[in-house]
């Protein structure tokens, strides 16, 4: 049986060329992951401002049940949470108890003023706000409560909301 030769041309090794188009490879797929990776940390951070908005304005439809014969509306998309006497500390009144809790759900939703600076009342009641530039509006038609709770969502200036209603008799 004839001996084979092995040809001198042929490679024993890994070329330039392999090693570089590896190289780019691996640097697509690392960039792939760190983009997802972004994604989700943003859908992450996006979702848990849409469950604390979607807290706050349960929490204030709770208070508007419990107290069902009062009014909590209107309040205005952008008004600043008024002082109102603090009914944990004291006995108030069924308008008293109203004031109370939209002060202290404004002040949840932001605690700051424009300037940035905690509202005095905000700060009194030991309440931060729990979403970025949170604002809140309370409207009432037909015995409907609707309650409007919105804050920004990205870092581009996003703004997200979300809407809940209930009806009172």
């Amino acid at each position: 049986m004839p001996r084979m030769r092995r040809s001198r041309n042929r490679s024993a090794g890994v070329t330039i060329m392999e090693v570089l188009f590896s190289v780019l490879m691996l640097a697509v797929g690392v960039l792939g992951v760190s983009t997802l990776q972004a994604i989700s940390l943003q859908q992450n951070r996006s979702a848990l401002f849409r469950a604390d908005a979607l807290q706050l304005g349960n929490d204030i439809l709770d208070r508007i049940r419990a107290n069902p014969l009062s009014s909590y509306a209107p309040v205005a998309m952008g008004a600043a949470p008024s002082a109102s006497k603090n009914c944990i500390n004291e006995v108030c009144s069924r308008t008293e108890m109203a004031a109370f809790d939209i002060a202290q759900w404004k002040c949840s939703l932001h605690s700051d003023d424009a300037d940035g600076n905690p509202y005095t009342i905000c700060a009194s009641y030991g309440i931060e706000g729990s979403i970025p530039q949170g604002d809140g509006s309370i409207t009432l038609t037909n015995n409907v409560y609707e309650v409007i709770v919105q804050w920004v969502d990205d870092k581009q200036g996003g703004v997200a909301d979300i809407t809940l209603r209930t009806q009172v008799n």
